[in-house]
């Protein structure tokens, strides 16, 4: 695998396509010299203002919350996912696996971080080994033994054992391996408010106030890739829905990120602004059982509550245009892609009655003096996951199912406590938001995973995502790929994914040329009005 400016003349293989990366692309090449912030910008009329959902917890790649680093123009990482789903080159020249334990990456000459230090090899190695000491986020992709060592002008990355997630991760959005001046981040010993003019990062825009709901940044001027096209950018956390689209009608800001499904039809015929959807639908809102406790600790109920979800419906009546209909836990169109969700209620009624719940009075089924109530989480955060949450409750109700919805501020606390859940949906994609299945495989649904709450642990999926993390070969991942996705969806119904959503942006006029990115890039060096 090489991943450089020579394997571009020979061809291309998209993630979206094969979920493996062979040969991609490179980058084009921009020369940049040393220097400082432009701290001194006011607002001006090339000052870009986001209204935001989300609070932005912390400035250290090591600690959690800081893939806003990637989102909003801060850091950078050695790799990138372009919008089509390649792997290409960034701040690396090229990544090329040497032998099945090494790969050699070569920078960029020029490079600086944000404070005017260059991008050395033994910088960039630096950056990468304290990730993989601190950041248990960032050992799901290179785990513990895996070493950084600067040779020259390039770092050599050796592994304990092949891994074919390297290209992955360091293309990464979800994990925290984005490059940085560690000298810069130690020097503020945990304490993000001293990150803040430190310039530590590589990316167009530097941060110069920050706060968990308010952050300011600041062009660098001598940026590698040419001069950022923006003064600025201010990224103001507004959790009111209605608020955040207010600030856009109003002028207050140009862009408000996370509108429910809803928005687009309370704002058509509004000529101040735009509604604007990524090209490609690929975050998934999975729904998840409670394993530990509860009726879905019984697979034949987990069978009859997802067959009896219409996924088409939930796309065609509740989306509003932001949605696309869910065949099976990824989107449509990738080689090891099931179509295996079924909407089938008369099959889910009979699976019920079979199992002895039986219909009551007012349509809910009771099993042993026990009605067969679901609690439901949903996000406060990502209004469209309770808009979801409603259509399904008429849905399931047909089969004899009592969804009651608790909107969670924070729904992983919640799903925390086994006694308190039954089944959840989240803003929490089978796809990582760089497009890679293996990183959420491992942390959803493998034993121990830091984010299966469900407390999901199968020995055959245990052992597929083993044998996913050292394979090289294409066909055996989507193979292996396609066995889970029969274990998950058909033959056990611990998840399912509920919709695939667009991602979408409300945006002023102004801004009304703005593509929104698959992969989350939603501000590049040359992003304008």
């Amino acid at each position: 695998m090489n991943i450089s400016k020579s394997t571009a003349r020979h061809g291309r293989y998209s993630v979206l396509r094969t979920g493996v990366v062979t040969v991609v692309a490179a980058l084009g090449i921009v020369g940049c010299s040393s220097g400082a912030v432009d701290t001194t910008a006011g607002i001006t009329d090339d000052h870009l203002t986001i209204y935001n959902s989300y609070k932005i917890a912390g400035l250290d790649p090591a600690a959690t919350g800081t893939n806003w680093l990637f989102d909003w123009g801060v850091a950078e990482n050695l790799l990138q996912v372009e919008e089509d789903g390649e792997i290409t080159p960034w701040l690396a020249e090229g990544v090329e696996r040497r032998d099945d334990l090494t790969w050699v990456i070569t920078l960029r000459d020029g490079q600086t971080f944000q404070n005017g230090k260059p991008v050395t090899a033994q910088a960039v190695a630096a950056a990468l080994n304290r990730q993989i000491e601190k950041s248990k986020a960032a050992r799901v992709y290179l785990e513990s033994g895996t070493q950084a060592v600067a040779e020259g002008d390039t770092v050599v990355l050796r592994t304990p054992k092949p891994n074919a997630m390297v290209p992955a991760g360091l293309a990464a959005r979800d994990n925290s391996l984005q490059i940085y001046d560690v000298e810069a981040i130690d020097a503020a010993a945990g304490d993000s408010a001293k990150i803040v003019g430190s310039g530590a990062y590589t990316g167009p825009y530097a941060i110069t106030q920050w706060t968990p709901t308010d952050l300011e940044l600041a062009r660098y001027d001598a940026y590698w890739q040419g001069t950022p096209a923006l003064s600025g950018i201010s990224v103001d956390v507004v959790p009111d829905e209605q608020a955040r689209i207010a600030g856009v009608e109003s002028g207050e800001a140009d862009m408000a990120f996370y509108p429910s499904t809803g928005a687009r039809l309370a704002l058509e015929g509004n000529s101040t602004v735009a509604v604007k959807n990524s090209p490609k639908a690929l975050q998934s809102l999975l729904i998840e059982m409670n394993l530990k406790e509860g009726v879905f600790t019984d697979v034949e109920v987990r069978k009859a509550f997802t067959q009896a979800i219409d996924y088409q419906g939930v796309a065609d009546n509740i989306g509003n245009g932001s949605f696309d209909a869910a065949e099976g836990l990824y989107p449509e169109g990738l080689p090891y892609a099931l179509d295996n969700q079924k909407y089938d209620l008369e099959a889910a009624k009979s699976i019920l009655d079979k199992a002895g719940w039986v219909v009551g009075s007012d349509g809910i089924r009771t099993k042993d003096g026990q009605r067969l109530t679901v609690r439901f989480v949903t996000q406060a955060q990502g209004p469209e996951t309770t808009d979801v949450a409603i259509g399904i409750q008429d849905q399931v109700a047909k089969a004899g199912f009592e969804l009651r919805i608790d909107v969670a501020e924070d729904s992983a606390a919640v799903k925390e406590n086994p006694a308190g859940w039954d089944s959840s949906i989240a803003l929490s994609g089978s796809l990582s938001g760089t497009a890679d299945p293996v990183q959420p495989y491992l942390v959803r649904w493998t034993t121990g995973g830091s984010s299966n709450a469900q407390g999901l642990s199968n020995p055959e999926i245990d052992a597929i995502g083993e044998k996913l993390r050292g394979t090289f070969d294409e066909d055996e991942r989507n193979e292996l790929l396609e066995r889970a996705q029969e274990i998950l969806v058909a033959e056990q119904a611990y998840v399912v994914a509920g919709t695939f959503k667009y991602f979408t942006v409300v945006t002023s006029d102004e801004w009304s040329g703005y593509e929104v990115s698959n992969v989350r890039r939603h501000i590049r060096y040359d992003t304008g009005a």
